[in-house]
């Protein structure tokens, strides 16, 4: 028996959702779908509970030592709470490879968890839509999704001022590294986790950490050279450098198609180990209340590896709701959610509830949403409620209106009522 008194937090790192937060959700998920769907994509899912192993391979040491919520089942089976999908995704695409028609085009909204400390921007159990294309080894793939990307952006009515899409390739710090630099191995792996957090790094202690790793002056002037580059520095590498390019050829094509909002940066990395050319991240460049990046994605050509399958090139992103939440907030763009409820029916006598059911029934036939008042109370009780939980319509039914087969439609906007036969309260209602 339990004799301490429990706690009414949720666990740390996870939110309680009261209704009118899911509807706030629902209509950032809402747009991610039907964008979505507009585009082709098809939606999927895969289980919540995978095989830990599935994120040690390929997903990288930070995510896969730090952050996985994993445990041993009764089997025996050590086993992780999904913190991510596209491993998932790599492992029901080898799966049916060779039955899928290609290209793939495929989006999930779906709930995740990471052992992460929690913060503004960062919770331990979030849900993120994945939207990925398969099979297109050309930067065709990452213009469309870049196109999908825009069009969810000018449906949330963002402003074109607020946001920035920041783009780099993976090939470029490659060239980097080996070229310019020529390093490999530990050295090369810590100058990456380096650059993944410059952002948030000041840049003394930025160049202190590039000094600590054991990069020499000069190595260290490159680095910081390189982390200033702009897409037109490219052009003196692009023979020499297949990230170049990439980089090269996909701005060429998004300007062509008038593509807004988007920007090369060198320091954009990703730290998610199976990531293998273009790596995107789109912020929030209209305030500072948002540090963190809205989403984040890229190509991943090689993934399809650890099943035994032969490469299958893969460009997809990881859309979170916490960060685009706390962004739509920001700048007041979510819209006045306060119920799904269409219509609110009163009873005044308990001798008209067959009465209320048929009219309830006869709205919800119709499409709408409509909830009843199950015991009987005064008017003004009733018309509270309604206007306390946003519901616009009213229908009030009394002896009255019984005797005259009708029934009274209150605007609780408006204030103004109607009469009206059971028949015409939908047109009345739109």
């Amino acid at each position: 028996m339990i004799k301490t008194k429990l706690s009414t937090q949720p666990y740390k790192g996870t939110i309680d959702m009261y209704p009118e937060d899911v509807l706030q959700k629902n209509y950032l998920f809402d747009v991610w779908k039907r964008v979505a769907k507009s585009f082709g994509y098809e939606e999927y899912d895969t289980p919540i509970l995978e095989e830990a192993d599935l994120y040690r391979v390929k997903s990288g040491d930070e995510l896969a030592n730090n952050q996985l919520f994993n445990f041993v089942d009764k089997g025996g089976r050590e086993v992780s709470l999904r913190p991510e999908m596209t491993p998932s995704l790599a492992r029901i695409i080898a799966a049916k490879k060779y039955s899928l028609i290609l290209p793939i085009r495929w989006f999930n909204i779906g709930r995740f968890y990471r052992y992460e400390k929690p913060q503004k921007g960062r919770t331990r159990e979030f849900v993120q839509l994945n939207i990925d294309i398969l099979g297109v080894s050309s930067i065709e793939a990452e213009v469309e999704i870049i196109q999908f990307v825009m069009k969810v952006m000018q449906e949330l009515k963002a402003k074109e001022g607020t946001y920035e899409l920041k783009i780099n390739n993976r090939y470029l710090f490659d060239y980097l590294v080996k070229d310019l630099l020529k390093i490999e191995g530990e050295l090369k792996d810590k100058l990456a986790k380096a650059i993944d957090n410059y952002l948030k790094m000041e840049k003394s202690t930025f160049n202190e950490y590039l000094k600590e790793i054991g990069l020499s002056d000069s190595q260290r002037d490159t680095v910081l050279e390189y982390l200033n580059w702009e897409i037109k520095d490219l052009v003196n590498i692009k023979d020499t450098s297949r990230g170049a390019q990439e980089l090269l050829a996909l701005f060429d094509r998004l300007e062509e198609l008038g593509v807004k909002n988007v920007r090369f940066c060198p320091y954009i990395m990703r730290g998610l180990a199976y990531y293998t050319g273009t790596v995107v991240e789109m912020y929030d460049i209209g305030s500072k209340e948002n540090p963190r990046a809205l989403f984040g994605g890229g190509r991943y050509d090689d993934l399809l590896e650890i099943f035994g399958q032969e490469k299958l090139p893969a460009f997809g992103l990881g859309w979170g709701d916490v960060t685009t939440l706390d962004y739509l907030r920001t700048y007041n763009l979510l819209p006045e959610l306060t119920t799904d409820v269409d219509v609110f029916v009163t009873l005044m006598d308990e001798s008209f509830s067959s009465d209320i059911s048929d009219i309830a029934n006869y709205l919800r036939e119709n499409g709408l949403n409509v909830q009843v008042q199950l015991t009987s109370t005064k008017l003004g009780k009733q018309l509270q409620y309604a206007d306390k939980k946003g519901i616009k319509w009213v229908v009030i039914v009394g002896e009255e209106e019984i005797k005259e087969g009708i029934v009274q439609l209150k605007d609780m906007n408006t204030k103004q009522s109607y009469k009206l036969k059971k028949e015409e309260l939908i047109d009345r209602i739109g």
